[in-house]
């Protein structure tokens, strides 16, 4: 299932209300989302571009174990996206994981802003 940027947000909130673009505050609670832009791909038709399609990555930041995982996994079921992995790092003495996978979207150029 193709999926534009503002169907992603509305599917991350269901896992979480904490989804930020880019950088979460400082200071904010576990677990949270971010997600970013890393490239932008386009879908050409006679010469034209007519649609583009953006490569996001989709972070969960936890001090959680694979479990907090589970239904941002379920929340995604129906999108292709890579799988899940993980890299750990500390933060104020605490162990924090970032799951991450990228999701490649499908904008309309009339839709784009």
């Amino acid at each position: 299932m193709s999926i534009s940027l503002e169907d992603l947000k509305v599917l991350l909130k269901s896992y979480t209300s904490k989804v930020y673009r880019d950088k979460a505050p400082k200071n904010t609670a576990y677990p949270y989302i971010v997600y970013s832009n890393i490239s932008v791909g386009k879908k050409i038709a006679s010469g034209k571009t007519i649609k583009l399609m953006p490569l996001y990555q989709v972070s969960l930041f936890t001090t959680g174990t694979e479990i907090d995982l589970l239904p941002l996994e379920s929340a995604l079921s129906n999108v292709p996206h890579t799988d899940f992995m993980s890299i750990q790092g500390d933060e104020n003495d605490d162990t924090v994981t970032n799951f991450f996978t990228q999701i490649r979207l499908i904008e309309d150029l009339e839709n784009v802003k």
